[in-house]
Parts: structure tokens; sequence; C-alpha cells
């Protein structure tokens, strides 16, 4: 398959779906009959009122603007549960557990069923076999399914989890959202919230339990934490996603074949030389960073869930550093990457922190 590495170049083949379509599938290696994931895996024109939906009845930012303080208080309870033990697993205990009870919250799934879902998720991304990634994405369509059936007995009953509502209540062209189309809505959902932010929020605290003077910066200045979330974000951006050349064509002087696969590499592009000097070192005050930012995509496929991703990580950025001082990685820590539709952290996040 091919890899696009240069912003510009994942801008422009973005904003081109006529040439590389989503339809066929957007992980590598390719399946060959993908579940259908919407809006993920729709193109225009049917795109558009399925991410309408998302972003202006799901993921609005006066939705998330709503949400804010419950999710603050969320993340304060788990961080004060952690802090008088001095020492802690931020993959196990924060990154894996409350990004997701949060989303669960969300779709009026109760949290106890978290551990149900973790498996599949981590198949879906983490999957080297066609077979295993499709059978993974079926799974978690199916467990989604009884939830589903539950709501759609009263199916316009007034709610306090807002996507399961918004879901509930949308229509397309006047038709309320049929069966098939909610399982494959919820699956993206379920798939979207269960990894991505989990992945940034690792490499996010990883990294400022290994730059004191980062750290001890954004302490200094609590202001700058949004432009910090943004240059994090840039350079241990996360996901990998997939298109297939739809017609032969020349790209920047390569001729691409209809049916080829290709990586649209944000990973990469975030450290692209051509669009950031000094690539791999992070500096709060980089200009226009969400400007340019790639990290949520581009055009009709841009992430409807951005807004409330930078808000988490957002607040939790804010909240860690002030309630566990001196936040830093364990001595002796082996912090081992995986890799798949997005690069996380595989091995436990051991950080340590003054309690007393």
């Amino acid at each position: 398959f091919w890899v696009l590495n240069r912003p510009e170049w994942l801008a422009e083949a973005w904003m081109t779906p006529e040439i590389f379509g989503a339809e066929e599938g957007v992980s590598i290696p390719k399946i060959g009959e993908p579940f259908r994931l919407i809006p993920m895996n729709v193109d225009p024109p049917e795109h558009r009122p399925y991410q309408q939906i998302l972003t202006r009845e799901m993921f609005a930012p006066r939705i998330v603007d709503s949400l804010s303080n419950e999710f603050r208080e969320m993340t304060r309870e788990r961080l004060d549960a952690l802090q008088p033990l001095g020492r802690a697993d931020f993959n196990a205990e924060y990154a894996y557990v409350l990004p997701v009870e949060i989303f669960l919250r969300m779709l009026g799934i109760p949290a106890s069923r978290r551990s149900e879902f973790a498996g599949p998720v981590e198949r879906v991304f983490r999957g080297t076999d066609p077979e295993a990634i499709t059978a993974a994405i079926v799974e978690v369509a199916m467990m989604l399914d009884a939830w589903i059936d539950e709501a759609l007995q009263d199916r316009y009953a007034p709610r306090e989890a807002h996507l399961l509502e918004a879901m509930m209540r949308a229509e397309v062209e006047g038709v309320p959202l049929s069966k098939p189309e909610l399982s494959s809505i919820a699956t993206m959902l379920m798939l979207g919230g269960l990894d991505t932010v989990t992945s940034a929020t690792l490499h996010q605290l990883h990294f400022l339990a290994t730059h004191p003077a980062h750290r001890d910066q954004l302490l200094a200045d609590p202001s700058i934490a949004p432009d910090a979330v943004e240059e994090m974000l840039r350079r241990f951006s996360v996901a990998n996603v997939a298109r297939t050349v739809r017609e032969d064509t020349e790209f920047h002087g390569v001729q691409m074949r209809a049916g080829e696969m290709v990586m649209m590499s944000t990973t990469l592009a975030g450290l692209s030389e051509s669009a950031y000097s000094d690539a791999l070192r992070v500096d709060f005050a980089r200009p226009r960073v969400r400007a340019r930012s790639l990290v949520f995509g581009k055009g009709v496929h841009m992430c409807s869930g951005h807004a409330l991703a930078r808000r988490e990580l957002l607040i939790t950025v804010e909240e860690v550093l002030p309630r566990l001082p001196n936040l830093r990685l364990a001595p002796g820590s082996a912090i081992e990457y995986v890799s798949g539709g997005t690069l996380s952290i595989g091995s436990p996040l051991p950080l340590e922190w003054d309690s007393a």
C-alpha cells in the first residue's frame, strides 16, 4: 500500500473522496467485505445527512460545553482516589477507564459493561488478519444490538444519555434511522470512543511525566493548556486510516491504480519537517498548530467527535498536574508501543507523584 506522510498530501486526498474513497474500507490490511460503519464508510453525497446528525446533535461544541462540568467531576473523582497511593499504572487505572466511562455514560450503557467491549475493540485496532478484524467489528455490533432493541421499544422517550436520544430521534430525509443504521452508528461510536482518546491520553501523560520542564511550564501558566494539548496531539498523533484508490490516477508524480490502498498517516504528517521545523521537539508556543492540524482528519470525513476529544484531553492536563505533584515515570519502567489503526502504549504506564 501507499503511505501519504506530508500534511498537504493528506489534506488533498481527504478532500477528494471521489478518487480516494472510504466506502471500500478504512483499515489496512484491507477487509474484503467491510462492516459498513456510518458515517466513516459513507462518501458524499450520501454522507452529508449522517454527518450532520453527529456534528449538530451529538458532538456540537454547545453540547460538549454543557457536559464539561460532569466530565471534570468524573476526572477529579478518579484522581482523588489515586492521589493517596503515590503511584499507579495510568494505562489500567486512568486512560483505559475514564474516557471509556465518559463515553458509555453518553451512550447510556452501564460502565460495568466496559470490559465486554475491551477485547474486541483491541482486536479491531491491533489486528493484522482481515477476517479477525471483521469478526471483532461484528462482535461489537452484536453486543450493541440488545441495547438498541431495548431503546427502540420506546423510541422517543426522554433520556439522560444524549447520544442515545439523538440517535433515536434522528432522521434522514424525514425517515427515522433504521435498526441497521443505528447499529452501524453505535458501533462506529464505540470503536472511536474506546481507543483514540485513550491512546492520546497515554502519550500526553507519558510526555509530561518524562519532561519536567514542560510539566512545570503548564503548572506555572495553566492558560497555555489548550495550546499544549494541540502541540502534543501534533507530536503524538495516533490515527492511521486508509483509503482506496477508485480510479487510475497520478498523484504528485506517482502512478496509483484503482483498487490500491493508501494509508493516511496523521502520525507521520505531524512529524513532517516540511510543515513543522524541528518537528520532533514539543513546543507549547509553536504557532498555528490547531489551524493546520490534521489530527482529526479534514473535509467531509473530519472526526465528528473532535470537540469532545479535545475537551477530555484538556481536562486531563488541567486536573492531573496540580493534583499529582511532581508527576514522573517510575524508575526502570520499560514503555512498549503497539501499532495498528492507532499508535498506542500497550505496556503499563507506571507513574509516581508526591502524595504527602
